[in-house]
């Protein structure tokens, strides 16, 4: 019998974050080929990753949002008529545009993050970012883009996606049902080193990921150090380092080597994520594999995750910069040591051969 031919369809490899990691993770599971909008210099190297599969970039590497968006929607469905090669096709993210050119017999998954919040339910958040002059030329796009990623959704055979919370969205905004899948940890890579003391935060730089408010609470505990990983793309580098600037408890750090994060992580005392109505949030998994509790936000998807005063302390979903302060003086070296035997338990249900299993049998 003939080996089926997979392939997984990711919109863009910019940034070193939880899609991006989830994409090598899915490769692990079922060997195959991965297709991007494009591929960063400010991402994984895949190949250092390990991965041994076919690399497809549909697109050139851009960086200007709107026509990013614009130029890979149109790279999408005329530039990817190579799908007509595999028997099964995974969409993650916004690339669902490429169903079109699948062949009418191949399967057609789609993991869902989440639909697009710029549609949904953060539309309101990127509008107020737009210049008032552009806002109506944005809401005339968001319409256009809402129908066909709408249209497009019909095409799928079956719809995954990272979490309850993510499963609750889809079924308010789009009226679809779906299959939870949560994402893995690799638990061989994440583990505990040694205890410097550190808080650390290694989201991406980006409004709703709120790390100024973190390094705005750390501003004022000088007596506690902060540790904050950024990449290369991330969009709000500039005013992370104009708040941290004169802070000397305050470290910005940038990795050449990805191999570094699971240094820091696991030198940790705790790892700080509170972004607004995250998915899922694979960085506390990842936080709680290295034994290290997490500061977190009592909303989205990390409620899935979470046994609080356990292996967490969670603040309010409003994440004033008082209640980061309480939980960072909650969260003492005595404390967060206590918490880790239960953080590499809880880190355990969320393992890579579960994930596997799973996914290969919904592929199959």
């Amino acid at each position: 019998m003939k080996k089926s031919k997979i392939l997984i369809l990711h919109d863009t490899f910019l940034y070193k974050g939880g899609w991006e990691r989830l994409i090598l993770m899915m490769w692990k599971a079922l060997g195959a080929d991965i297709a991007s909008g494009f591929f960063s210099a400010g991402s994984f190297d895949l190949r250092k990753e390990g991965f041994t599969g076919k690399i497809i970039p549909v697109s050139s590497e851009i960086f200007a949002k709107g026509f990013r968006h614009i130029k890979l929607k149109w790279n999408f469905l005329f530039s990817t008529g190579f799908i007509k090669e595999y028997d099964t096709v995974l969409f993650s993210g916004d690339s669902i545009s490429a169903v079109r050119n699948c062949k009418k017999e191949t399967k057609k998954i789609y993991y869902c993050h989440t639909p697009p919040r710029y549609i949904y339910d953060l539309h309101n958040l990127y509008l107020k970012k737009v210049r008032w002059y552009l806002r109506p030329l944005f809401k005339m796009a968001c319409s256009i883009f809402k129908f066909l990623y709408e249209r497009d959704l019909k095409n799928m055979d079956l719809i995954l996606t990272n979490s309850e919370n993510t499963k609750s969205r889809i079924k308010k905004y789009l009226w679809y049902d779906s299959v939870v899948l949560y994402p893995p940890v690799d638990t061989n890579r994440f583990v505990s080193l040694e205890q410097k003391w550190y808080f650390l935060s290694f989201a991406r730089l980006a409004d709703a990921k709120r790390v100024d408010k973190i390094v705005e609470a750390f501003t004022i505990i000088w007596d506690e150090e902060l540790i904050v990983i950024y990449w290369k793309n991330d969009p709000q580098r500039e005013k992370i380092f104009n708040l941290a600037q004169w802070h000397s408890n305050i470290k910005l750090v940038t990795l050449e080597d990805n191999d570094l994060l699971y240094d820091f992580i696991g030198n940790a005392r705790a790892t700080i994520y509170i972004p607004i109505d995250e998915d899922f949030g694979m960085s506390p998994v990842e936080s709680m594999s290295a034994w290290k509790p997490v500061l977190g936000v009592n909303d989205g998807g990390l409620k899935e995750t979470i046994i609080h005063l356990k292996t967490w302390y969670l603040i309010d979903p409003e994440c004033k910069v008082e209640d980061i302060i309480s939980a960072v003086r909650y969260l003492s070296p005595e404390e967060s040591t206590s918490m880790q035997w239960a953080c590499e338990a809880r880190a355990k249900e969320f393992g890579l051969e579960s994930f596997k299993k799973q996914l290969r049998g919904h592929v199959k």
